[in-house]
């Protein structure tokens, strides 16, 4: 019947693969995703002949727990209520009072640091982004002093009672 309409045209079919084409596209996605795979080795690269399971000079979140321990919910009175939330697996998630702060942290000696972080920048009437600035922290009592990446002691946190 389509035989005997001049405007249409049968379709083709697709040659097939050729062997040839598919190994260099293999060889392409391999090529571009092995780098990939050595992102993080766990090794130094500052000192390559150090191995991964050499015990490094910052603590896991839990080894210092009894002398620093900032798991739990930090929060401020001030406006938009800013809070940092540290979880014992090393990960935090928080608000400066405007904008959701998401990242990692870790016990380095007698200071918990936190790890830079990327955050959305909305402008809130009458609130203190101070939060988003935050690089390290120290705690004295319930109260937790956070500091810029100058070491600048830039406002406080209440430990949140449960």
């Amino acid at each position: 019947m389509i035989r005997d309409m001049p405007n249409h045209t049968t379709l083709r079919t697709p040659a097939p693969a050729r062997p040839a084409s598919r190994l260099a596209l293999g060889l392409a996605a391999l090529a571009l995703t092995l780098p990939l795979a050595a992102c993080d080795t766990g090794v130094d690269p500052r000192n390559p002949d150090s191995s991964p399971t050499e015990s490094s000079e910052t603590a896991s979140p839990g080894e210092e727990a009894s002398d620093l321990d900032p798991v739990g919910k930090w929060t401020s009175p001030e406006a938009g209520d800013p809070f940092l939330e540290f979880a014992e697996d090393g990960s935090l998630e928080g608000s400066d009072g405007c904008n959701a702060i998401v990242t990692s942290w870790k016990v380095e000696g007698d200071e918990i640091a936190i790890d830079s972080f990327m955050t959305t920048q909305k402008a809130c009437a009458g609130v203190d982004t101070w939060l988003s600035k935050a690089s390290t922290a120290t705690i004295e009592g319930d109260v937790m002093k956070i500091m810029d990446s100058n070491g600048k002691v830039i406002g406080g946190l209440e430990k949140e009672d449960k």
